[in-house]
């Protein structure tokens, strides 16, 4: 009897030791240019991003985060990415002009879908404000 819950923690441990690791999705879209000036009370920012997934990217949503020096979120913006869709393979370029958020040094970026639906994005920063 008192080896019956010996036998339980060493078949938990197997059973814990023998589970798949998850993997990490891969990359649907990444960023392969990326510049933003600042001009005297406004950044403009320019890039281009590219499908690298296996599927069409539709309704594409970028979200700026501008990054104080302690690294902290500052100021976000949102701008939607034309064309609507992004066959695999095919670019996609964006501009955006704003406000020039106080204390921001670097820009990290998101993406979304319309429906709010996480886009993993590779090289997605930060980026510093030239």
């Amino acid at each position: 009897m008192r080896r019956l819950p010996a036998l339980w923690a060493l078949a938990f441990l197997f059973l814990c030791v023998g589970q798949e690791k998850r993997k990490p999705r891969p990359a649907e879209l990444e960023l392969v240019e990326f510049k933003a000036l600042r001009n005297e009370s406004k950044v403009l920012i320019d890039g281009k991003l590219r499908n690298t997934g296996d599927a069409t990217a539709r309704n594409v949503v970028l979200i700026f985060q501008f990054v104080a020096p302690d690294n902290k979120v500052v100021a976000t913006r949102k701008a939607d990415i034309e064309p609507e869709e992004i066959e695999p393979g095919d670019d996609a370029t964006f501009m955006l002009e704003t406000p020039f958020p106080a204390r921001a040094v670097a820009i990290r970026m998101e993406t979304y879908d319309r429906n709010e639906r996480w886009i993993n994005l590779a090289k997605n920063g930060p980026y510093p404000i030239e």
